[in-house]
């Protein structure tokens, strides 16, 4: 799910976050203390729900869910986030029982 999330991203998200999510001075970086500054404590279901409703910013929401869900598992990837068991759920409400922690 993650290399293909690592496809998806490449073609809809690096024009902004950069190629090595680390952002830029107007998209934020995805990866390292500054992405989990943002978001952690907060669920994989609120950053699905923004990445599926606001991302890219030209098409907000005009990936398919299993895109959305495949390039949250490259970016959880990216941070050094162990890999489950089964692919990353297409929905922000099976996502929202779990807690982004760096721990």
């Amino acid at each position: 799910q993650a290399s293909r999330g690592a496809e998806e991203y490449a073609a809809r998200c690096a024009s902004c976050h950069s190629a090595d999510l680390r952002g830029n001075s107007n998209s934020p970086s995805l990866i390292g203390l500054s992405f989990m500054f943002i978001w952690e404590g907060r669920t994989l279901g609120e950053l699905f729900t923004k990445m599926s409703t606001e991302m890219p910013t030209d098409q907000p929401g005009s990936l398919s869910q299993q895109s959305y869900s495949a390039i949250l598992a490259f970016i959880l990837e990216s941070n050094g986030f162990p890999a489950g068991d089964k692919e990353l759920a297409t929905n922000s409400g099976k996502l929202n029982s779990v807690t982004i922690d760096s721990q």
